[in-house]
């Protein structure tokens, strides 16, 4: 892990839904999402974090969504965000993995959340990160 990385390695289950408790506004920063089409580039950068973090390149399945601020973020908006949105995962990530056994990671780096999850019965491991910055949100998946 490098330095300054906070990671958290846990096994058990859960269905892979770490951005569906992260739609926050913090500090009343009022935003607007937008469901992107994915381009090279964006498949590249989340291959290069998932590579990084997870230690696996992305297969299939890409995604990216952007949260856009209507105003922008303070850098104590942003750690209040990564914070809430780390913990919030890594709630979520630990009561979904007392159910099944599957095996997943959790951490944050500078602006960055990321997660995985294997699903211990189909194999099958998925990979997200959330970028933060002072215009907003983005969100970067794919399946390893």
């Amino acid at each position: 892990m490098e330095h300054g990385q906070r990671g958290h390695f846990y096994t058990g289950s859960m269905k892979f839904s770490l951005l569906a408790a992260a739609p926050l506004l913090v500090l009343g920063a009022v935003s607007t999402a937008f469901a992107d089409t994915v381009t090279a580039a964006d498949r590249s950068e989340t291959s290069r974090l998932a590579q990084q973090y997870a230690g696996k390149v992305c297969r299939a399945d890409y995604d990216v969504d952007t949260d856009r601020a209507r105003r922008p973020l303070s850098a104590a908006q942003i750690k209040a965000k990564r914070t809430a949105i780390y913990n919030d995962w890594k709630e979520d990530l630990a009561e979904d993995a007392r159910e099944d056994g599957d095996t997943y990671r959790v951490g944050y780096h500078n602006n960055r959340v990321w997660a995985w999850q294997k699903d211990a019965r189909t194999g099958k491991t998925e990979f997200k990160v959330v970028i933060l910055s002072a215009t907003g949100e983005r969100e970067l998946s794919c399946d390893l």
